[in-house]
């Protein structure tokens, strides 16, 4: 059973902080979609760089999601975001981020598995 809760608004800043420091170089895959665009994968798995909320400048209160490796990052923007969702585990662990913007585009960050990715991974050298 996954559990969805509504982050509000002026919580935006601090949990994408926070979530951005825990998450760092946890795989997750981008996919943004919306009735008029379709589904698009936006970033297979890649290692979480950062996600945040801008705070000042022209891009003011955008949402901007890094993905990547040092010298090859992606940086995904969302401009108007309305609504941002958190889909849990029953365990607590964070599945999935929902950002919806102003023209009802949908982002969804899915972060990897852990034991997925472990099961993936080489085992150590011998």
């Amino acid at each position: 059973m996954h559990h969805t809760r509504e982050i509000p608004r002026e919580g935006w800043a601090d949990y994408l902080s926070l979530l951005s420091a825990i998450e760092r170089d946890h795989q997750v895959r981008i996919h943004a979609g919306s009735p008029e665009l379709g589904d698009q994968t936006v970033a297979g798995s890649l290692p979480l760089v950062d996600i945040a909320l801008e705070e000042k400048g022209s891009e003011e209160g955008s949402i901007e999601v890094t993905v990547g490796n040092p010298g090859e990052a992606l940086t995904h923007r969302i401009s108007h975001p309305e609504h941002l969702w958190a889909e849990e585990s029953d365990s607590g662990e964070l599945e999935c981020l929902d950002i919806e913007d102003s023209d009802h585009v949908k982002t969804l960050i899915y972060f990897e598995p852990q034991e997925l990715l472990d099961e993936a991974s080489p085992p150590p050298p011998a």
